[in-house]
C-alpha cells in the first residue's frame, strides 16, 4: 500500500533560471529592472544617506555597455545582510511591495536574459564587508546547485553601493539598441530626473528628459474655423476614479506642430505611469492611443494628443511593460478619459480634430524655407539625370493594368467632353516597384483609366507626410499630372508621356536617404 501524500513541493527549482533567456523582453525594460532596484534602495535609505552626505546628495547610476559585457553601478544603500537570502532567490517577493521592486524577480530575470554568467558586488551602508555573489547558470543547472558562496572583503562602514556585471552577453546592444536604451530610460524615470534626485549615465552620457512643446492657439470649434482669436494653452490636468476606487490622474495636452525641430510622432499618445515609473508608452509610436479617443493612425488626433497618466492602483505584468486590465474596467477607464478631454473650455478632444496650422506663421515659414534650401540643392543632380536619360518619342501604354498584391484602390466616374471616364487610383505598396507613377488607359472616347502610385519607393516614404491633408495633396498632384498627360494626348500632343517618364527616372535615380 502506497503512502498517502499530504503535501507537494512547489518551490521553483534552479532549472527555472535556464528558461529566463527565452522570455519575450526588450533590452531597455531589462536594464530598467536594475535601475528600479537602485532607485528603491535609494528611496529606502534616503534619509540616512542625505544625513551622512548632504541635502544635495543624489543617487547616481552608471550603465556601461560594451560588446561583451554590461555593468550597472550605483551609489545607493546596497544590499543589506538581512535581504541576501531573498534578493538572490527566484520569485521571492520583498516584504514591502509598495515600491518599484515588488515581484522579487526583476534582477534575476533581467540578468539571466542578458547573460549566462553574472556577478553582484554590494556594500550595504553601516556594514563592514563588501559581498560578492557570482551566477554561472549552466553550472548551477547542471549541478543542481541551490546555494551560492558569498565572498567577503573588509570595507568601510560608510561605503555603500552595488555593482552588477553581466558577462558573455547573449545579444549585442551597441548599435541602435544602445540609443533606445538611453531614450527609454530618460523617459521612464523622467520624474526623478526632473526633480534632480537621480542621475543616470549610459557610457558617461547623462540622460535628460524634455517636455514636448505645447500648442498655444485659438479654439477651432469646427475644422479650420476658430471661435475667436484668443489663444489658449492646450494643457489640462486630469483626475478621475474608475473601477469603484481606482484613481487616474495626470495631464493631457496638444503638441505645437509648428515648433522647429520637434518630431511629434515620437511623443504622441499617453504615457502611463505606476509609482512614478513609466510602464506603457515607452519609445517612438508606442504611446497609449485607444481608438475611441485617437481614431485611426491617419487622424489629426492620433498625431497630436499626448499626456501623462498615473495609475498607481492598476496591476502590472511582472516584467513591468504592460498594465493588466479586465474588460469592464478598461472600457470605463477609456470612457472617463475621453470625457475628461472634452470637459471645459480646454476641449482637447475637439481641438485636436479641428485645429489647422497657419502656414503664414513665422515658425512654419522658417521650416518651409529650410525645405526650399534642401530642394534647390537637388536640382543639379536631377538635371544631370535628365541629360543622360533619353525618353522615346512614342511609347506604348501597358496592355494590362498593374495588379499589385499589396494595394489600396479608389474609383470614381468622371465626365470629359460628354464621355464617361472610369477613373481609378491604385496605391501600390509592393516594395519592388520601380516606376513612381504608371498610367493605364483603355478606350477611345469612353475610357478606363488607372493611375498607380508606388508607395514603397523612398520618395513617397520620405515626403508624403503622415496626416490626411498631406497625403491628399501629394496624391492630388500625381492625379493632376496623369490627367494632364491623358488630356494632352487626346489633343494630339505626341510626347505627352515625356514629363511623367522623366519624373519617374529622376525619382528612381535620386531617392532620399532614409537611413536604412
Amino acid at each position: 500500500m502506497s503512502k498517502k501524500i499530504d503535501s507537494v513541493d512547489i518551490r521553483p527549482t534552479v532549472g527555472y533560471l535556464s528558461i529566463l533567456p527565452s522570455i519575450s523582453y526588450k533590452a531597455w525594460y531589462a536594464i530598467a529592472e536594475f535601475v528600479d532596484n537602485s532607485l528603491q534602495s535609494y528611496l529606502d535609505n534616503k534619509t540616512k544617506l542625505k544625513k551622512i552626505h548632504s541635502s544635495s546628495w543624489k543617487l547616481r547610476i552608471g550603465i556601461y555597455i560594451t560588446k561583451s559585457k554590461i555593468q550597472i553601478i550605483d551609489n545607493a544603500g546596497g544590499i543589506a545582510e538581512k535581504d541576501y537570502s531573498r534578493a538572490f532567490r527566484a520569485a521571492a517577493r520583498p516584504q514591502n511591495r509598495e515600491g518599484l521592486s515588488e515581484f522579487g524577480m526583476g534582477m534575476k530575470t533581467a540578468a539571466c536574459w542578458f547573460s549566462p554568467v553574472w556577478e553582484v558586488k554590494s556594500k550595504a551602508f553601516g556594514e563592514s564587508v563588501q559581498k560578492t555573489v557570482k551566477f554561472d547558470i549552466a553550472k548551477i543547472v547542471k549541478d543542481d546547485i541551490e546555494e551560492l558562496d558569498i565572498k567577503e572583503i573588509p570595507a568601510k562602514r560608510d561605503q555603500h553601493g552595488t555593482e552588477i556585471t553581466l558577462f558573455q552577453l547573449r545579444r549585442g546592444h551597441e548599435g541602435p539598441t544602445k540609443k533606445k536604451i538611453k531614450d527609454h530610460l530618460a523617459s521612464m524615470y523622467r520624474f526623478y530626473i526632473k526633480k534632480n534626485e537621480i542621475e543616470i549615465r549610459v557610457n558617461d552620457e547623462k540622460l535628460e528628459y524634455k517636455m514636448p512643446p505645447l500648442l498655444h492657439a485659438p479654439f477651432f470649434h469646427e475644422v479650420g474655423v476658430v471661435k475667436n482669436n484668443k489663444k489658449i494653452k492646450w494643457y489640462k490636468n486630469i483626475s478621475f476614479k474608475y473601477a469603484n476606487s481606482k484613481i487616474a490622474n495626470g495631464f493631457a495636452g496638444i503638441f505645437d506642430e509648428g515648433n522647429i525641430g520637434f518630431a511629434k510622432t515620437k511623443y504622441a499618445g499617453f504615457n502611463l505611469f505606476r509609482r512614478n515609473r513609466l510602464i506603457k508608452g515607452v519609445g517612438e509610436n508606442e504611446g497609449y492611443r485607444p481608438q475611441e479617443i485617437f481614431g485611426n493612425p491617419q487622424s489629426h488626433s492620433y498625431q497630436r494628443i499626448f499626456g501623462e497618466i498615473h495609475l498607481d492602483d492598476q496591476e502590472v505584468s511582472h516584467t513591468k511593460d504592460e498594465f493588466l486590465w479586465d474588460d469592464q474596467e478598461l472600457v470605463e477607464f477609456i470612457d472617463k478619459l475621453k470625457k475628461s478631454l472634452q470637459k471645459s473650455d480646454v476641449n482637447i478632444f475637439e481641438q485636436a480634430k479641428n485645429y489647422r496650422l497657419d502656414r503664414r506663421s513665422r515658425d512654419i515659414k522658417i521650416q518651409t524655407s529650410e525645405g526650399l534650401d534642401g530642394a534647390i540643392k537637388l536640382a543639379p543632380t536631377a538635371l544631370k539625370i535628365l541629360q543622360e536619360s533619353k525618353i522615346p518619342k512614342q511609347v506604348e501604354g501597358p496592355k494590362e493594368k498593374p495588379k499589385p498584391k499589396d494595394k489600396e484602390v479608389r474609383r470614381k466616374q468622371l465626365k470629359y467632353e460628354g464621355y464617361v471616364w472610369n477613373f481609378e487610383i491604385i496605391l501600390n505598396y509592393d516594395k519592388n516597384e520601380r516606376d513612381w507613377i504608371q498610367v493605364y488607359e483603355k478606350g477611345n472616347r469612353t475610357k478606363d483609366i488607372t493611375i498607380t502610385v508606388a508607395m514603397g519607393m523612398g520618395f513617397t516614404q520620405q515626403y508624403f507626410g503622415s496626416k490626411p491633408e498631406e497625403v491628399e495633396g501629394m496624391l492630388a498632384l500625381i492625379e493632376y499630372i496623369a490627367l494632364a498627360e491623358i488630356v494632352e494626348k487626346d489633343r494630339g500632343t505626341s510626347k505627352a508621356h515625356a514629363i511623367r517618364m522623366s519624373l519617374n527616372e529622376i525619382i528612381r535615380q535620386l531617392p532620399p536617404d532614409l537611413g536604412y
